[in-house]
């Protein structure tokens, strides 16, 4: 998975063949034919694993707020240490995000959300999701009323920024960058007064 998430990282998904994933392993290409169908079946592990990487970063920052506004920060800055720590994950994820298409024709957002209709993300998976804390944020009246499907998808695809700047420039600061997204966020939340 290491090899396979370096090569997407570095050379882009469809660089990344079955066969020169296994020759970066220093492997047979029939040996990772011997646990996975093809680079379909390779993409869902590699997908999975990059966001079971994620979670030991992610669930115990946003666990460890008792607000909604702090599981909001801790959210967008523990994404961002993922992503600061973990580039090639990110980079992965953007490239795979951005290239992929199924042998149907789908995108990889479109093979996800019919994933999650048969199997909804359960435990720390589901945690990955701002949603549940903009819903938590409404329920305590720390939020302002807000279409929480929007703002959720505000929220990632402003992070999801900082891996595209990251791919751009090694040296994009996505920590401080993150930090004027906690701002940002906390203002376009922010119950008046």
């Amino acid at each position: 998975m290491a090899c396979a998430i370096d090569l997407v990282a570095q050379s882009g998904y469809a660089q990344a063949s079955v066969s020169k994933i296994a020759e970066r392993a220093g492997v047979a290409k029939s040996a990772v034919l011997y646990y996975f169908d093809g680079k379909e079946e390779l993409l869902h592990a590699l997908i999975t694993e990059i966001f079971l990487t994620a979670v030991p970063v992610m669930v115990p920052a946003v666990e460890a707020e008792s607000t909604a506004v702090g599981k909001l920060g801790a959210y967008v800055r523990s994404n961002g240490e993922f992503i600061a720590t973990h580039r090639n994950h990110a980079l992965a994820m953007l490239e795979i995000w951005t290239s992929y298409r199924s042998p149907a024709g789908q995108r990889l957002d479109e093979v996800m959300a019919a994933s999650v209709a048969d199997r909804p993300p359960v435990g720390d998976l589901a945690a990955l999701d701002p949603a549940p804390i903009l819903e938590l944020g409404q329920r305590n009246h720390e939020f302002r009323a807000f279409s929480v499907p929007a703002m959720a998808i505000a929220v990632r695809q402003a992070v999801d920024g900082a891996v595209l700047h990251l791919s751009r420039n090694p040296d994009f600061d996505v920590r401080g960058y993150c930090e004027e997204l906690v701002t940002t966020f906390d203002l376009a939340t922010r119950r008046q007064q």
